[in-house]
């Protein structure tokens, strides 16, 4: 019983041990990203708008929050993916995007890759035939990672919520796009947070890709 509780207090000690300071991690495209467009098909221009709801006190980690409160603070909210706790489940320190990369860039490379995937061609400004793409309203509702601490182990978790509106067929009263991913770990070290964040767009893209209608034929 004496080992137990030694196990379960060295974890807790592992997540508590810089979980009051902010984090900072960084994400990206995965291998398993088509980063490429497709030859054929609709050729679509998305605009990714961060339009999640920060809460100061929030009643389940799952909701967006920051260690000082400064939760209408833009150059802040806009890199935070995530937030500590400790083994009571007491908010702590947050994480964070580097500075220079935002919720908005990351799940918005997500989200095209996602509709890469699915046979669209995704124009930038510049591209040959960008103004008449079909324009995509990509609203991130939720993009957060948090950890439930058990007594063995720890999981962390990653949830993504996107609503895509445009002309498209499917799309035109906003196709909402959820997706959740999960690890288990002894810890939640800083490599841990950014596993769990780079997982959760790779799965926003996987969910995305299978809800969107296929397209094959150029546009």
């Amino acid at each position: 019983m004496k080992m137990k509780l030694v196990m379960a207090l060295t974890a807790l000690v592992m997540v508590t041990g810089c979980a009051t300071s902010r984090s900072v991690v960084s994400v990206g495209a995965q291998g398993s990203y088509n980063n490429a467009n497709p030859a054929e098909g609709v050729a679509v221009k998305i605009e990714t708008v961060d339009a999640r709801t920060f809460e100061m006190k929030p009643p389940t980690p799952d909701i967006p929050s920051l260690k000082d409160g400064a939760i209408t603070n833009q150059a802040t909210t806009s890199r935070a993916i995530g937030r500590k706790r400790n083994g009571y489940g007491r908010a702590l320190g947050d994480i964070l995007l580097p500075e220079g990369q935002t919720v908005a860039q990351v799940a918005g490379d997500a989200i095209e890759h996602g509709f890469r995937q699915s046979g669209y061609r995704v124009l930038k400004t510049g591209d040959a035939g960008y103004e008449r793409a079909i324009s995509v309203s990509a609203k991130i509702k939720q993009y957060w990672a948090w950890v439930d601490i058990g007594f063995w182990a720890l999981t962390l978790h990653s949830r993504a919520e996107v609503v895509l509106t445009s002309s498209l067929a499917g799309l035109e009263s906003g196709l909402v796009v959820e997706s959740e991913a999960q690890k288990q770990s002894g810890a939640a070290f800083e490599t841990d947070w950014q596993d769990i964040a780079t997982k959760g767009l790779t799965e926003l893209t996987s969910e995305i890709a299978k809800k969107l209608p296929r397209q094959t034929v150029a546009h």
